[in-house]
């Protein structure tokens, strides 16, 4: 089958967005089929080293295509290479769009060409509300999108709710699927490892001045690895500068660097974003190494991982430095948290989106 993947992201970077849109265009041509993926470059590079950054190999299925530089040129290179791709074959290729508004342009361009597939890990009309914007323009996007796909897939059932609640019957058949980690990163760590890591970015919404806050209460040192300079003046002095920092890593490194920790934090803030669209890519990095999880007291961790982490009330400083403390000392419960931990892989997420698009229009 010949799959397009309707988004453009940034590479090589360590963003969520361009980690999972990579992982997923290569597991799908691991698993035999035909994918193109377009992205656009931060700097001059080749498609194995792109590959390479997320630490994976060519494979022949993926026609990893790198844009040129330039935003107009790009466009205009990604619109013929789709249309190159949706034209070329005897069947319909399956079209996976990330972004709405490229769903629609492309469906009212060669739409009759090929299978629309919305992969959504968010609701902007959710999310404008939330800031008491006006959310007409997003929800007529939305439901454009909606009346154009033959399935909506989510990152989250929370995200899977929020679009069923939005937009009721227009929404078409649709699916759930949880993020994954690649083989690559899964590691037996051969120690307890010290203190306590969060990697990520330092967002507000992952409920990152708590974490800053705790490591200026908690007896164990907090480490967060990927803060800006800018970030880490305003944190280190909420953590009465005892948080320490690491910079950004390549995803491919992430594991042999989390495996040196003995706990490993995941905040989230509550809001539409920490109790309905959340699923970290970290929460499956954090259980393939085996390390035991300080998470947030909130619905999506405990849909992706129920028992598998100890739970701290979101936004209370206290709550998160005596949980953090108490797992640090604690052998017997980091154990049993590991052992309710799974191992998920992009390639079982692979599988679930090629069986939920069999039963498709």
């Amino acid at each position: 089958m010949r799959w397009f993947w309707l988004y453009r992201p940034q590479v090589p970077t360590p963003r969520a967005q361009a980690i999972q849109v990579v992982h997923m265009a290569h597991a799908m041509a691991s698993r035999g089929h035909f994918v193109r993926l377009c992205v656009e470059p931060v700097q001059a590079t080749s498609a194995r080293e792109v590959l390479a950054y997320y630490g994976l190999e060519p494979v022949p299925g993926l026609d990893l295509v790198v844009l040129p530089e330039g935003r107009t040129v790009a466009s205009w290179v990604f619109r013929a290479r789709f249309a190159e791709w949706v034209l070329g074959g005897n069947e319909p290729a399956v079209v996976v769009a990330r972004s709405k508004r490229y769903a629609v342009e492309a469906a009212n361009w060669l739409g009759s060409r090929f299978r629309l597939v919305l992969e959504s890990h968010e609701l902007d009309s959710a999310l404008a509300a939330e800031r008491g914007e006006n959310t007409g323009p997003v929800e007529v996007l939305e439901a454009r999108a909606l009346n154009r796909a033959v399935g909506l897939v989510c990152n989250a059932p929370g995200t899977l709710a929020l679009w069923e609640k939005a937009h009721g019957k227009r929404v078409p058949k649709a699916i759930a699927l949880q993020n994954g980690v690649h083989p690559g990163q899964v590691r037996a760590p051969a120690d307890e490892g010290e203190g306590a890591a969060y990697a990520g970015s330092a967002l507000d919404m992952k409920d990152v001045v708590t974490v800053a806050t705790a490591a200026g209460l908690a007896n164990t040192p907090i480490t967060m690895i990927g803060a800006r300079n800018e970030e880490r003046i305003r944190l280190g002095a909420l953590s009465k500068h005892k948080l320490q920092f690491l910079p950004p890593c390549r995803p491919v490194d992430v594991a042999d660097l989390l495996v040196k920790y003995r706990v490993l934090v995941l905040p989230l803030a509550p809001g539409v974003f920490g109790e309905h669209l959340a699923s970290p890519l970290k929460l499956w990095s954090y259980q393939a190494v085996k390390r035991p999880i300080v998470g947030a007291d909130l619905p999506p961790l405990h849909a992706a991982a129920p028992g598998a982490f100890l739970p701290y009330a979101p936004l209370d400083a206290r709550s998160l430095a005596d949980a953090i403390d108490r797992l640090h000392g604690d052998a017997s419960l980091r154990a049993a948290l590991v052992a309710n931990g799974r191992v998920r892989t992009w390639a079982e997420r692979a599988a679930e989106l090629e069986a939920f698009v069999a039963t498709l229009p």
